[in-house]
């Protein structure tokens, strides 16, 4: 019988060990204050004006290249 409650203690203590694991990770940090959570905003609101305003990059053709028509996208499926 102490053979088996052995053997069931490598379980329990596999999941002692993954819960807390668990707990430790997913443990919610401080509360950010106003000031960290409006500097983040403005970050992220700078980071998508940048993106916005940004030209896009339209690679040159290779001088081999033939110039093919690119089609117009219809209305119809294909």
């Amino acid at each position: 019988m102490a053979s088996v409650a052995w053997w069931w203690a490598i379980p329990g203590v596999a999941l002692v060990i993954a819960v807390s694991w668990a707990a430790w990770t997913c443990r919610s940090f401080r509360t950010p204050s106003m000031h960290d959570s409006m500097s983040a905003f403005a970050e992220w609101s700078a980071a998508l004006d940048r993106v916005r305003t940004a030209t896009p990059v339209r690679p040159e053709p290779a001088p081999d290249a033939t110039a093919e028509p690119v089609p117009e996208p219809g209305f119809e499926s294909p």
